[in-house]
């Protein structure tokens, strides 16, 4: 099979002892026409390359076969591995003898920098060392000289596909992490990643001797809803609620998470009182004055309330959360539609 190749300049041989102007404005434009297009993930590229004839001949075909590419030029290793540094393009090019740095060396920083770097490496036939020595730091590809241009296009195209793989798992292990640590309903952290969640609030504050609370939460007459209205207004219930509850923990570090059924759970880090977790307490009550706007009817709730303290409450986690079910018990045998501290509570507090 025929290959189509641009003839580059080998070391000491200049550009235009090898085709006059002419013959190379020619050729850029039959490589225009020629090359189909291909379609790939937009990604940035890094061209570091310091003949000047020969950076315009392959920006030619990098153009003209990856139109969704962003193209940043370097004419040596310094200025590219200060525009990686900076920009972190997708794919790194390279030549090899450049001055300041050479592209080895330029190569070797980039993957200390960043070790799924993708990098091509232009390299003469003739210069194994240079070769094995790209292989040992991990280089994706190289690519001989006089560069074909098929081979030139397919280390492109393999390093795209690399790409593209790379988002593809990311975007399912983002997915897998979620389905194990997000309610699929509200979207709120689930029992799991709270606890987790619980357990380093309370290591940080053991160590820094803060306070903090857990606040577990009931939805009243729930149950009555769901039997009377069915589980799709429970569900379109279940979330407005938790929108709700996110209004009314103001901090970033403040966690909302769904606990189960029509139980959540909210915790409080670094409190400099404990009147904060009341003062939060009675905002979400007051928050539930107002009846909650579903698509096709609005419905009234109310909440009550249990809380504990750490480290008054306990002093971990599974503690904390099992003396703040028992206040939130406490609140609903009072009347409901209120809250409860864990420690006014009658009966045996869990430590």
């Amino acid at each position: 099979m025929n290959q189509e190749v641009l003839l580059l300049p080998r070391e000491g041989v200049s550009i235009d002892a090898q085709c006059s102007p002419a013959h190379a404005h020619m050729s850029e434009k039959r490589i225009a026409m020629e090359i189909p297009t291909y379609e790939q993930p937009a990604a940035t590229l890094l061209y570091v390359e310091d003949d000047t004839l020969t950076q315009e001949l392959v920006i030619q075909i990098l153009r003209s076969k990856f139109p969704q590419i962003t193209l940043l030029l370097a004419e040596n290793g310094r200025t590219g591995l200060d525009l990686f540094a900076n920009n972190r393009p997708d794919i790194v090019l390279t030549d090899i003898h450049m001055p300041i740095i050479n592209g080895i060396q330029m190569a070797k920083k980039i993957k200390e920098l960043d070790k799924d770097s993708q990098i091509i490496i232009l390299s003469a036939a003739d210069e194994v060392d240079n070769i094995l020595e790209s292989i040992d730091i991990g280089i994706n590809h190289y690519v001989l000289k006089p560069i074909s241009l098929e081979k030139l296009i397919a280390a492109i195209e393999r390093c795209l596909d690399n790409i593209s793989l790379r988002e593809q798992i990311k975007q399912k292990d983002e997915y897998i992490r979620r389905m194990a640590y997000y309610d699929n309903l509200t979207g709120l952290p689930n029992r799991q990643l709270f606890s987790e969640l619980l357990n380093k609030a309370v290591a940080h504050a053991q160590r820094h001797q803060r306070l903090l609370s857990i606040s577990f939460l009931d939805l009243d007459g729930f149950k009555n809803i769901n039997d009377t209205l069915g589980h799709l207004v429970g569900d379109q219930l279940l979330k407005g609620v938790a929108d709700r509850l996110k209004l009314c923990c103001g901090r970033d570090q403040d966690t909302v998470a769904r606990w189960g059924g029509d139980e959540f759970v909210i915790l409080l880090p670094d409190l400099e009182v404990p009147q904060e977790a009341v003062s939060v307490a009675q905002k979400i009550i007051e928050a539930f004055d107002q009846p909650v706007i579903l698509p096709d009817r609005e419905l009234a709730i109310t909440i009550s309330i249990g809380i504990s303290l750490f480290p008054d409450d306990g002093d971990y986690g599974d503690a904390l959360i099992k003396n703040a079910d028992f206040a939130m018990f406490c609140a609903k045998k009072k009347g409901r539609n209120q809250f409860h501290l864990s420690n006014t509570c009658d009966g045996n507090i869990c430590h």
